[in-house]
């Protein structure tokens, strides 16, 4: 049975139908010639009702929409997708090179991690998406306050790999970029949560929207 997904989740589902867009309109780019798979896109899971994001061929070719947890056939999460299931002929892409550095220079990392972005989508459905530009998006998830010393180091490794690396951390509450916590000139920072984005200074401590 499958469990109950998570921001970044890769899902794999039945069939094309499976999505319904915002605009409740069959949602565009899923083939069924290729394995269905979307994203989980940032919002309110409620009544088995799934928010996605669908990935086509090209850059322009996306779509926000909902699927139904009866759709979907198998999960994964970021941190189960590694270079080892990329194609030898695409590991030398800049994305999968930082994706190697990643791996060898935070392998005693005491938290959770693992791609997004087009990087996790190929790994997971083994359909080409990462091209010679792409950046290495990175999901980090820290369910207890980081310490600002401890993400500074943190930051230094990974803008230190070969490619452009966006750094995303994942709060029970809300999720951040790790470069602008730990290079803010002030207190507070964007922060991405289920019903929009706000200003605050703790990511992992939210009442009603705004900072407590």
């Amino acid at each position: 049975m499958v469990g109950t997904p998570h921001i970044h989740d890769l899902l794999l589902l039945r069939g094309e139908s499976a999505v319904t867009s915002t605009a409740g309109a069959p949602c565009p780019y899923l083939n069924l010639n290729q394995r269905p798979w979307v994203v989980v896109r940032r919002g309110r899971i409620a009544d088995g009702s799934i928010p996605v994001g669908v990935r086509g061929t090209q850059r322009h070719e996306r779509c926000a929409g909902f699927t139904g947890l009866s759709e979907v056939l198998e999960t994964r999460r970021p941190d189960q997708l590694r270079l080892i299931l990329a194609e030898d002929s695409r590991r030398p892409l800049q994305a999968f090179r930082s994706l190697s550095y990643l791996e060898s220079h935070l392998a005693g990392l005491d938290l959770t991690w693992g791609p997004g972005g087009s990087v996790g989508y190929e790994l997971a459905s083994e359909i080409p998406a990462v091209r010679a530009d792409s950046d290495l998006d990175f999901i980090l998830s820290a369910p207890q306050k980081l310490d600002l010393t401890e993400a500074q180091d943190l930051w230094r490794m990974i803008s230190s790999a070969p490619g452009k690396v966006d750094a995303l951390v994942e709060t029970p509450f809300c999720g951040f970029s790790l470069e602008e916590f730990v290079t803010a000139s002030s207190r507070k920072i964007l922060l991405r949560t289920s019903d929009g984005r706000i200003l605050g200074c703790n990511p992992w401590n939210l009442s009603n929207g705004k900072d407590s």
